[in-house]
């Protein structure tokens, strides 16, 4: 998606589901910036496409469980599942560039959003 399309969809998912996306975080959404305290969704519409790690929270999930369903699950019941989710993006930092950047999840939650070593 480019970012204007990111910005379209996050716009209708704001008008859709008002409750998932609290005032404070939908203008970084909007910018393409990934803030901490955001769930895996919230990060995806500010960060675009992205790469991903799950590790299952084994008292909720199977074996052999979607990681995606496990990922999006999150926003709405979180559990002791770690994620990572890896973007390249112009938005994240100033500079207008594209920057490669990782995000780390626990509790359904943005930890620490950290530039990679390129």
């Amino acid at each position: 998606m480019t970012p204007e399309e990111r910005s379209s969809y996050a716009q209708t998912m704001f008008a859709q589901h008002p409750e998932l996306f609290p005032e404070d975080r939908r203008q970084s959404i909007l910018e393409g910036v990934v803030l901490i305290g955001m769930t895996p969704f919230e990060a995806r519409l500010a960060g675009g496409a992205f790469a991903y790690k799950v590790v299952a929270d084994k008292a909720k999930w199977s074996e052999n469980a979607d990681p995606l369903k496990v990922m999006w699950a999150q926003s709405m019941q979180a559990d002791n599942s770690e994620i990572w989710m890896t973007f390249k993006n112009s938005t994240q930092f100033p500079g207008g560039k594209d920057t490669t950047f990782r995000v780390y999840f626990e509790h359904g939650r943005a930890l620490k959003v950290e530039k990679s070593r390129e």
